[in-house]
């Protein structure tokens, strides 16, 4: 691992501070990270790896192979692996082909995928025995889920979106990090991390969301939008 920088230090100073405030998992249990191997799954796997001495909590990397992209998919996989490798951690992987999936119980493909992670992650956790699940959402995704929901017309409760922690079991480390300080971290640390080529697809309202309309709304209204939306989410909780 690399020599902690400043911004490192801040980002993880943020990482302790939001798990301190809301206990996110007992002293000493055994948390499974969901690593994707994009960049906020990797910033949080890299961060806890540095911080699990003083929280205390042991890690381990859970990590499905949704074989949507082809040679991409196992591409990341070997990836998310050999990371966790590096790390000395144990990790738990599946394949599971998704397209197929959806098809069979007549939903959407990013709806089939959402309910297979949630399936593979949970019985995973069990199988190694740990008590949370940590996810990489940060106060960015709050901020566009906000606006998704409120697009597609939804009450104060869909509006508290993204709880740190959710059911004692799913647990989000990174909510008060914005995407920017992810990439932040990720640059003065060195850790490397893939890029999932559907994020550029204008066929998802969240693609769009966060590269249309978020911008327009910082540019036009409100140049801390994505706070506001974050703060208000955070009061409606």
């Amino acid at each position: 691992m690399n020599q902690e920088t400043p911004i490192a230090r801040q980002f993880t100073d943020a990482i302790e501070r939001e798990w301190r405030r809301h206990d996110l998992a007992p002293w000493g249990s055994t948390v499974l990270v969901a690593v994707s191997g994009g960049a906020d799954s990797m910033a949080l796997l890299d961060a806890l790896v540095g911080l699990r001495d003083a929280l205390p909590i042991k890690l381990a990397v859970g990590h499905l192979n949704h074989r949507l992209r082809g040679e991409d998919s196992d591409s990341d996989e070997e990836f998310v692996t050999r990371q966790a490798e590096e790390r000395g951690l144990r990790i738990e992987v599946a394949r599971l082909d998704v397209g197929a999936l959806a098809a069979d119980r007549r939903v959407s493909v990013e709806t089939a995928g959402r309910e297979a992670r949630q399936e593979f992650l949970t019985a995973a956790a069990e199988r190694i025995g740990a008590v949370r699940i940590a996810l990489g959402h940060q106060r960015d995704d709050v901020a566009e889920t906000v606006l998704m929901r409120l697009l597609r017309g939804t009450g104060s409760r869909g509006l508290a979106a993204m709880a740190p922690i959710r059911d004692e079991l799913w647990i989000r480390p990174l909510l008060s990090c914005t995407r920017e300080e992810v990439t932040a971290y990720l640059d003065a640390q060195g850790v490397p991390h893939v890029e999932d080529r559907s994020n550029s697809s204008r066929d998802h309202l969240r693609n769009r969301v966060r590269r249309d309309l978020l911008p327009l709304l910082e540019r036009e209204y409100n140049p801390r939008a994505k706070r506001a939306l974050a703060a208000m989410s955070t009061v409606l909780r």
